[in-house]
């Protein structure tokens, strides 16, 4: 097939020009979605626009910082932030523009790789037991990942004493939401089912829904906040004597406090509890 034959038949399939119906209708749809949240939720978008910012400044300084002969641990610590940053990134980015259950489905694998992070700084697994360096074959690579990611929940999260009841029943809330948005679609396949049954249309491309966005937010930025509360792993490249990046931290961390850790729900309230007993 020549490219011009290519060419008539993605014409075929997408109208002429291509996708260009679809491409716009979507692009409005989220500028809509984006022009509430800035309305509904201005506290939530400029905090993201803050931490991305922040993370950012983190990192170039990070990169500046280190020096040749760091360990292999604190290479694979630094460089999960690199990809962290994109996903931090990504996921704020579908949040804002009504992508939630997306949102919620990075913010799942933030709040993995945090705690992978910490089981790695707290020595309950190995980097080697992590990324499963022994592995013969994608089975057993698998297996033994699952087994060292048990590990490391069993240590900080159930078996964890620092945590209280309150605390467990926002970490059992938090999964519990992260789950059914990534298995499957759950969450929101559901949601559709719930609109077709009572009659009313189901949305195909993003639109502002409260309840909605208000969960995506909320679990996107709980598990923002643990991430966040990894970065002082770094200290290999983020000395306690640079004074300008810890006092933004510090702001970091009451950022949260004061955005998160004061919600109306009890999980919300209990949040700041995880973080200090977990990270």
């Amino acid at each position: 097939m020549t490219r011009d034959e290519y060419a008539e038949l993605l014409v075929k399939i997408g109208g002429d020009p291509i996708g260009l119906t679809s491409r716009n209708e979507r692009s409005d749809a989220e500028q809509a979605v984006l022009f509430r949240h800035t309305q509904e939720f201005w506290i939530l978008v400029s905090l993201g626009d803050a931490l991305h910012q922040f993370y950012r400044d983190s990192l170039d300084t990070i990169a500046r910082s280190l020096v040749p002969g760091i360990t292999d641990l604190q290479i694979a610590m630094a460089n999960w932030h690199v990809v962290s940053f994109n996903r931090f990134a990504a996921g704020y980015h579908l949040a804002v523009h009504g992508y939630y259950f997306d949102a919620i489905a990075l913010g799942r694998d933030l709040w993995e790789v945090s705690l992978s992070l910490a089981g790695l700084k707290k020595g309950i697994v190995t980097l080697q037991e992590l990324i499963a360096a022994n592995a013969t074959n994608a089975s057993e690579m698998e297996s033994m990942s699952r087994k060292a990611d048990r590990t490391i929940r069993d240590k900080l999260l159930k078996a964890n004493t620092a945590l209280s009841g309150a605390a467990k029943e926002a970490i059992d809330a938090f999964i519990y939401i992260t789950n059914a948005a990534v298995h499957k679609s759950k969450l929101h396949t559901s949601l559709n089912l719930r609109n077709w049954a009572s009659g009313n249309p189901i949305p195909i491309f993003p639109h502002f829904d409260l309840e909605q966005a208000s969960a995506a937010y909320n679990v996107f930025f709980q598990a923002s906040w643990g991430l966040f509360s990894t970065l002082p792993y770094l200290d290999f490249a983020l000395p306690g004597s640079n004074r300008t990046w810890q006092e933004r931290y510090e702001r970091v961390q009451l950022a949260f406090v004061e955005g998160l850790g004061r919600g109306p729900k009890p999980y919300h309230q209990a949040w700041p509890t995880v973080i200090r007993a977990v990270f």
